[in-house]
């Protein structure tokens, strides 16, 4: 992001100051899933992380760096899977909930039915998702803020804003050979190694249609492992200047040995909707702006810029895993910034500049039949020392208004906790094939440098589910 034009948000003097206490949110999730002949893909959902990964660690699933999701199993022959998901939920207050995708539910009580349909083949890749949501929602009060703090998840949406779907909670289909090929994407992503939040992309609101190119399954070669994915999507209905787009790159090297280790990133850019020069932004200058240079003085003399700067949002991160098959145990880290930087010099003069970071480590290992778990995620995007000084502008993430702030629908698509954050996520628990007993604490502030004292929610969380056959049961 060049920050031609700042909001400062700490002139936004609505957001007010509460402590959160647990919102008793209860939700009941019936599964029945039917693998013929089994699972051929791990789903964007973090949902299912933990009950796939451990998987993974035992070698009932196939081990492949699972940063990228959906991410589909390699295959020489055809596999198709059926997945029936019933959930019921209950709410006694205001909306709380993350990385819920198409499933909006406030004060009241409400439902919440899919089909999913997978199949994989050497050439072709299929996913589909039909659903039927029904609610009964009464009138609830939401927290006045303004900003870019106006798209926090316990904020009420209005009708609009969750009804706006087309009854699909993933599409995909995508023809390749070998694993390349190219493709349409209307579904769940989340790109990051972490559980609970990344900055890119997460579930946190309703599928954003995409074109994609590139690889929707880990390229194996020996013991190296290649993914690469570009992903050009239209966030509006307009045409011209006032049309807005979303492009990414991403790509990942993993190494698999007695330990894995994989080294990704991923490149986002919001273009479109207003211009700063006499030049017209196009559909096709969308498409290839995630391969442009990476400093401002690279372009210096573009068309589309002054002197180098522009009004666009530019998001850059870069992933790291370290796991140890053997020990089931994962460590993984996630680094961004949100600024162009004029010159490399500039980068190793002030580093944390609108850096944001994740740290995580989960642990499958613990107990004499290894059936106990733990794990703990830090999400940190507040304001840096470096920049609240820099005359240029703080480099605040989520921060621009032309953008809704990031979000899409009332939901930002990356880190829930949003601008000047941090987010505090430690679980422990019981995982075993059939239970999974799994309590967690979230510890969330919002206007960490810019409102004293910030906003703070806390928020304890209980995932209990049993397998009955083919069948889990589960009380969220």
């Amino acid at each position: 992001m060049k920050d031609l034009q700042q909001t400062n948000i700490s002139s936004i003097s609505t957001l007010k100051i509460h402590v959160y206490r647990l919102l008793k949110l209860v939700s009941i999730t019936l599964l029945l899933i039917v693998y013929l002949p089994g699972q051929n893909f791990h789903p964007a959902d973090p949902y299912y992380l933990l009950l796939n990964e451990k998987a993974q660690f035992k070698g009932r699933l196939p081990y492949w760096s699972n940063s990228f999701r959906p991410l589909f199993f390699n295959s020489d022959t055809i596999s198709f899977s059926a997945t029936l998901r019933s959930e019921t939920y209950l709410n006694d207050n205001a909306p709380n909930q993350e990385n819920m995708d198409v499933r909006y539910f406030s004060k009241g009580s409400a439902t919440f039915n899919s089909l999913q349909i997978s199949f994989n083949s050497p050439y072709f890749i299929f996913l589909a998702e039909p659903y039927i949501n029904s609610n009964k929602f009464k009138n609830v009060k939401g927290v006045a803020r303004s900003g870019p703090f106006s798209v926090l998840n316990d904020n009420p949406l209005i009708a609009e804003d969750f009804k706006k779907n087309n009854a699909i909670r993933n599409f995909l289909a995508f023809f390749h050979y070998k694993g390349l090929g190219f493709g349409w994407h209307h579904g769940n992503r989340w790109w990051g190694p972490g559980i609970h939040s990344s900055f890119q992309m997460t579930n946190n609101t309703i599928p954003i249609p995409s074109q994609i190119i590139g690889t929707m399954q880990e390229v194996r070669i020996g013991p190296l492992g290649i993914y690469g994915l570009y992903s050009f999507s239209k966030m509006n209905d307009k045409v011209g200047e006032d049309a807005k787009y979303f492009t990414s790159l991403n790509a990942q090297l993993s190494w698999y040995g007695s330990i894995v280790l994989s080294l990704g990133f991923s490149r986002n850019y919001l273009t479109g909707g207003q211009n700063i020069s006499n030049y017209t932004w196009k559909e096709a200058d969308a498409k290839k702006i995630v391969f442009e240079g990476l400093l401002t003085s690279d372009l210096i003399g573009k068309e589309y810029t002054v002197g180098g700067h522009d009004l666009w949002d530019q998001t850059l991160s870069g992933y790291f895993t370290l796991s140890v098959p053997k020990k089931r145990l994962k460590l993984y880290a996630e680094i961004g910034f949100n600024d162009n930087r004029m010159y490399y010099a500039d980068f190793f003069s002030q580093p944390d500049h609108s850096m944001a970071t994740v740290f995580g480590v989960r642990d499958y290992g613990i107990g004499n039949n290894k059936n106990w778990a733990w794990g703990f995620e830090w999400t940190n995007l507040m304001i840096t020392y470096s920049s609240r000084h820099r005359p240029t502008g703080p480099g605040t993430w989520y921060n621009r208004g032309l953008y809704d702030y990031s979000s899409y629908y009332g939901r930002r698509w990356g880190a829930h906790s949003g601008t000047d954050s941090d987010d505090w996520y430690i679980y422990a628990g019981y995982l075993s094939d059939k239970l999974m007993v799994i309590p967690a604490l979230n510890y969330e502030r919002h206007g960490i440098v810019s409102h004293r004292p910030a906003e703070v929610k806390m928020e304890f969380r209980l995932d209990t589910r049993y397998k009955y056959k083919n069948t889990w049961f589960g009380i969220y």
